[in-house]
């Protein structure tokens, strides 16, 4: 019936075509409304009292239908023509059109069918399997709460308060951020306390080591913090540790992006085990690359190019206060203890060994110690990448054959 009513468009108006459009939906509603409310049967009642109203009344109804299918086909071939007129037009003139856009909205709603099916079969399984992506971990501060962190009155992770003015023992003071403070261990487990044992043979009148580890802090604010203390605690050597976060130059509020995107679920994945997965995944990777990028120093040449500048200016400045105290100054950088045998930061460390030649400073990178081991055996957890008690015994042994062969030979003390 509908085809046989169907008329060509293309000499309709636009507004013509809305308005049929719009009368093929109000209709069916006036007339439901109308019957609803009894005012169709008035209608009705009144014309069957006139001569021929029964005529009239059934004439009247196939009018409507007529029109309506009119209308419907009118309503349909719009919508198929995506609400434009011109292309319903374009459509009426050319068949060919018409069946080729036919074929597309059959497979677009296949494949929307087939993505439906697929998602619904995926969620029953990972439902019945209970599959779930494992919880946010567990943030690196809630590991450091758990341990000593006891700070003496001059701020620092020692028992004593003041070192007596007649200590004759070598003073190495280990300056640095939460690696040397020793992040999540306690303060007998540190590589920088560790080192008084393993150096104690090789100086006659004895080691005492200092830890200046100060956790978030960048080489610029170790600086200001080392000054104050430079004469108090009159170091004969000072063994500055680098960490490669310490390009970060906006470091807290990266790392809090970074945190944020990690750890904080979105309602995406409300009520589906198959949404909740797949969100927390891109979430994952969207922070793994931002947490490479930080520790780059950006993720751009430019960006990175600003955060060597102002670490290479702030080390530099370090080494200055040092040797202006009398002391020998020697650089250490410590590695990022994740993925140790496919590492991320080879070029960090290209160039902070070429920065090292240019300070002519005794260097040693530690990532020789650490490379090609399993990283999960050397962190403290699976979201705290600081160093275990393994990883500062590991770290405290070759620092102290580094001290044995490049500083300790040079240090008058």
């Amino acid at each position: 019936m509908v085809c046989c009513v169907r008329q060509s468009t293309s000499t309709l108006t636009a507004p013509a075509v809305y308005a049929r459009a719009v009368c093929a939906l109000i209709m069916p509603a006036g007339v439901i409304t109308l019957a609803s409310t009894g005012h169709l049967g008035i209608v009705a009642q009144v014309a069957s009292e006139h001569t021929y109203g029964k005529w009239l009344g059934l004439g009247l109804v196939a009018c409507l239908v007529v029109l309506e299918c009119r209308w419907l086909v009118t309503l349909a071939r719009l919508v198929r023509a995506g609400g434009r007129p011109t292309v319903l037009a374009t459509l009426d003139e050319n068949p060919d059109e018409l069946a080729r856009r036919r074929r597309f909205r059959f497979r677009l709603v296949t494949l929307a069918l087939s993505v439906l099916l697929t998602f619904g079969i995926a969620e029953v399984l990972f439902r019945a399997l209970g599959i779930t992506p494992p919880p946010p971990a567990q943030l690196p501060a809630l590991d450091c709460e758990e341990v000593d962190n006891s700070l003496n009155a001059l701020g620092l992770r020692e028992t004593w308060d003041a070192l007596p003015t007649d200590d004759a023992r070598l003073r190495i003071a280990c300056l640095g951020d939460s690696t040397v403070y020793g992040y999540s261990v306690e303060p007998y487990e540190t590589f920088c306390h560790l080192l008084e044992s393993l150096l104690e043979d090789e100086v006659p009148e004895g080691v005492v080591t200092i830890n200046m580890g100060y956790p978030g802090t960048s080489p610029g604010w170790q600086l200001q913090r080392y000054l104050p203390l430079r004469e108090t605690l009159r170091p004969d050597i000072v063994v500055h540790v680098a960490y490669p976060n310490d390009l970060g130059i906006d470091m807290h509020d990266l790392l809090s992006d970074i945190y944020r995107i990690r750890d904080q679920d979105l309602w995406v994945g409300d009520g589906s085990f198959v949404l909740r997965y797949a969100e927390r995944q891109i979430r994952h990777w969207i922070a793994w690359n931002r947490t490479v990028d930080y520790f780059r120093g950006g993720n751009s040449p430019k960006e990175r190019a600003v955060a060597w500048a102002k670490f290479k200016a702030d080390v530099r400045a370090c080494r200055s206060a040092v040797e202006e105290g009398g002391a020998e100054y020697a650089l250490v950088l410590f590695p990022w203890l994740v993925r140790l045998d496919n590492y991320m930061l080879a070029d960090v460390h290209a160039t902070m060994r070429d920065f090292a030649g240019e300070l002519g400073v005794p260097y040693l990178d530690l990532f020789e110690v650490f490379a090609g081991r399993d990283a999960g055996q050397l962190r403290v957890s699976l979201a705290n990448e600081h160093p275990n008690p393994r990883g500062h015994r590991l770290a405290a042994e070759r620092i102290a054959r580094f001290l044995q062969e490049q500083v300790l030979p040079t240090v008058h003390h």
